[in-house]
């Protein structure tokens, strides 16, 4: 296994792992906000920081399983475009897109890392019904900004084969050991 297939092995379970926690978390809540519910009607108790607690799974977790999204090809996208050109232009296309959604996704990660940083520095708290550093909120920011960028990376390489197929030459860049 060549190093570059052991990073692909190593990002996708990073992927599943996150989407699956995210899944299981999901749905842990659904079950609470149930909870929260019949604890209400009978007047037994009240969580009222479930709410809080939803927003910001909600949040990270949209910003951590948006690349297992994209891999999967469940995203938003317009294909009318691509139907209408030759497959070689289809292909470029997609590669343009796709290196335009890297380009997004790197500047995204800078400045979600800067605010990561700035909020640890500066110890910053959201308070509401919990008490939450600001850092730990904007995490998921770059976190999932870089994965999205090892994506569309990926992505970019991935059209190989269709690129194969359309007459162009594309190869991976070999790294001497």
């Amino acid at each position: 296994m060549t190093a570059s297939q052991a990073f692909i092995r190593w990002f996708d379970v990073v992927m599943r792992a996150f989407c699956t926690l995210f899944a299981v978390v999901f749905g842990i809540l659904t079950l609470l906000v149930c909870v929260d519910i019949v604890f209400r009607r009978f007047g037994i108790a009240s969580m009222p920081w479930l709410v809080e607690v939803i927003e910001y799974v909600m949040y990270g977790g949209t910003f951590l399983a948006a690349p297992w999204v994209l891999r999967q090809g469940e995203h938003v996208r317009v294909d009318l475009v691509l139907t209408l050109v030759p497959k070689a232009v289809a292909v470029r296309l997609e590669q343009l897109v796709d290196g335009l959604g890297l380009a997004v996704s790197v500047v995204m990660l800078y400045f979600g890392a800067a605010a990561v940083t700035d909020a640890y520095r500066a110890n910053f708290i959201q308070y509401k019904n919990l008490a939450v550093h600001d850092w730990i909120l904007l995490l998921p920011i770059p976190l999932g900004c870089a994965m999205l960028a090892v994506e569309f990376i990926l992505r970019i390489f991935r059209v190989r084969g269709t690129v194969e197929e359309a007459k162009f030459q594309f190869e991976l860049p070999v790294v001497e050991r």
